[in-house]
């Protein structure tokens, strides 16, 4: 079973991930896609709880398609990429891992925990994301989604519906922590 790994903090899940699960899929080279939100990036400041954003996920990308699956692995990890292909590994020995990832991620791959041992163990794929030439993938980004929602302004053009009123819900991303 060939699975693309899309990984992410998804601090919100928006209309360009969906975009990306349909390319994905479209291409015709992987079984399934699974959608792990990162407990937290080692790299990147604080986000939503977990679980806050996991939810996120099922309602943006469940019943999307039969072969994506938002997975939870990552929540009991350490946030770390490398342990959680080794999970994965072994959890699934049979299946052909691709980790998919922003353009902008390429450059920071050699930053990562243990990442010459990770290159080894999984093959990466990094798609352009706008302003990169080439993208075909909306101009969207989370900070740009968390900003328009501390300021009251409209997100329904970048969110999934379900996430859109989960976040007015649950007012989401009305604190000064989400700033960055």
């Amino acid at each position: 079973m060939r699975v693309a790994l899309l990984g992410g903090s998804f601090d919100p899940p928006h209309l360009a991930h969906i975009q990306v699960l349909k390319y994905l899929l479209a291409s015709g080279r992987f079984d399934e896609v699974w959608v792990l939100p990162s407990p937290q990036n080692p790299l990147k400041p604080a986000s939503s709880p977990f679980e806050t954003r996991l939810e996120m996920c099922r309602l943006a990308f469940e019943g999307l398609d039969r072969r994506v699956q938002v997975m939870e692995d990552e929540g009991s990890l350490s946030g770390y990429t490398i342990d959680l292909v080794r999970h994965l590994k072994q959890h699934h020995p049979n299946a052909d891992f691709t980790f998919i990832g922003g353009g902008d991620l390429a450059a920071e791959l050699p930053r990562w925990k243990e990442s010459a041992a990770l290159q080894g163990m999984i093959a990466f794929e990094f798609l352009p994301r706008p302003p990169q030439p080439n993208s075909p993938f909306a101009a969207i980004s989370a900070t740009q989604i968390r900003e328009q929602a501390k300021k009251g302004l409209p997100i329904a053009d970048l969110v999934p519906r379900s996430v859109e009123s989960f976040i007015r819900h649950h007012r989401l991303y009305q604190d000064a922590a989400h700033e960055d």
